[in-house]
């Protein structure tokens, strides 16, 4: 009797490890397109650029889709006064398509030292804004990139004001509490007297710590306003 159920048992037990095996299916990733355009200096129609849905993953030096989102611990100044600790969740959700076939992605509300309206090829970033005075017209600006060399300097501005531009290849990794990064850029706007912006930006990732400063109406001192540090991510 004992001679029959053993191996009565045992087949049973490789059944069920096969079956198991059989349900294990490997997920395969999602597509993701490669984004080569140069948008640098474009100008639109406004109705040229139009409401779109997209379905597909972009690959690029930021990830885009509208699976993808990143977390941040926000400590929140009032003019270099500490007010408090939020959280936010960066996401791109809405997306336009203009004339020559660019997608554009629209993040939510979160600030994060990222253009509202943002394009990402395999090097550098991209805004696409409403022209300032004029209406009817998009223009397209480009944000940060890659760059030969450690460091570079350049003109840039805010929305409302001239400023200095430096980017700096990082030697030292940053750390934040979703994880160490090698290999970051430093983006800085500086509008003196006025307002600076500084960007740690991981190429594949997104930005990994933002920090704003700016002065108080009538003054001339920055005041910090702003740091937000990554503490998770999902890219899909």
């Amino acid at each position: 009797m004992k001679k029959t159920i053993l191996p009565f048992l045992t087949g049973i037990i490789l059944l069920a490890s096969c079956q198991k095996e059989n349900m294990e299916v490997p997920v395969k990733p999602d597509s993701c397109e490669e984004q080569t355009a140069n948008p640098t200096g474009r100008s639109y129609p406004s109705d040229s650029v139009i409401t779109y849905t997209c379905t597909t993953r972009h690959c690029g030096i930021m990830p885009m889709s509208t699976k993808n989102f990143w977390v941040y611990s926000d400590s929140i100044f009032s003019d270099g006064i500490f007010l408090k600790v939020q959280y936010d969740t960066l996401r791109f959700t809405a997306n336009l398509k203009s004339s020559d076939n660019i997608t554009w992605w629209q993040k939510n509300a979160v600030s994060i030292g990222l253009p509202d309206v943002l394009f990402a090829n395999d090097s550098s970033f991209f805004g696409l804004a409403d022209r300032m005075f004029t209406s009817g017209v998009k223009d397209v600006k480009k944000e940060f990139g890659l760059f030969p060399g450690d460091s570079i300097r350049y003109l840039t501005s805010f929305e409302d004001a001239a400023a200095m531009g430096r980017s700096l290849k990082l030697q030292n990794n940053i750390g934040t509490p979703s994880g160490n990064y090698s290999g970051c850029l430093y983006f800085e706007k500086n509008a003196r007297n006025y307002r600076k912006d500084q960007v740690y930006f991981k190429p594949g990732i997104g930005v990994v710590k933002y920090i704003q400063e700016k002065a108080p109406m009538g003054e001339r001192d920055l005041k910090l306003q702003q740091i937000s540090t990554l503490i998770s991510f999902s890219i899909r």
